[in-house]
């Protein structure tokens, strides 16, 4: 029974993240003859825009980007020498990227709605939507399974399953505090974003590195 509710659940998943496919495209079919000569394409860490690109890309780009994910997606479980591993992962697999697709797709939504003057600039809670993805998966670390291109990479985890393992189920409950650190950056003065920001990019990146050189250590020597 678990096993059947793991495909369906990646089945589900699989099937939501090609809808974001397709609805990203439709958008920015209808979005393309609408839009400016200048797209907004980056953003300050105070959520302003500081960059721009033209009308053809503003509209394509991020669909092209999400449908190149769902590809990916795709193509992982067969060209990774870890492949039979992915078998094992069952849903989570496709539930981290379709977690991916929607926050794209809303990062594509917002570009869009600000280039036709819906809005100024995009609203603070997306910061919150920065951490939603963070704690979904933060969440689903724990079971992701030994393989060479998706996951936390580093010399370490790469060259012993065991640390990578343990690496991952350390790296979890970090994520979901950083996600939740995030999730409040949203609410939080914007004079506290940068320091918030940073405090949380060094939380999930550099203490699981260093976590997993430390396992590396103690097992391999």
């Amino acid at each position: 029974m678990e096993n059947i509710n793991q495909n369906r659940g990646g089945r589900i998943a699989k099937i939501l993240s090609g809808l974001f496919v397709l609805i990203n495209i439709i958008v920015g079919v209808w979005a393309h003859p609408k839009l400016p000569d200048q797209v907004p394409s980056h953003w300050n860490i105070q959520g302003q825009v500081d960059g721009y690109t033209n009308a053809f890309w503003g509209a394509y780009l991020f669909p092209l980007l999400i449908l190149g994910v769902y590809l990916l997606f795709w193509a992982l479980p067969k060209i990774d020498p870890k492949r039979a591993n992915y078998q094992q992962m069952g849903r989570v697999f496709w539930i981290v990227g379709l977690t991916l697709v929607v926050f794209l797709s809303f990062m594509y939504w917002g570009t869009i709605a600000i280039a036709l003057g819906y809005l100024e600039t995009l609203p603070r809670w997306y910061f919150s939507g920065i951490g939603v993805l963070f704690i979904l998966m933060g969440n689903y670390f724990g079971k992701i399974k030994y393989n060479y291109t998706f996951g936390i990479r580093t010399p370490w985890t790469l060259a012993n399953e065991e640390v990578w393992l343990k690496t991952h189920r350390f790296a979890g409950p970090i994520w979901i505090v950083g996600g939740i650190i995030m999730c409040l950056t949203g609410f939080a003065p914007p004079s506290w974003t940068a320091t918030l920001f940073g405090i949380v990019m060094a939380l999930i990146a550099i203490v699981p590195m260093a976590y997993s050189y430390i396992v590396h250590r103690k097992i391999v020597g």
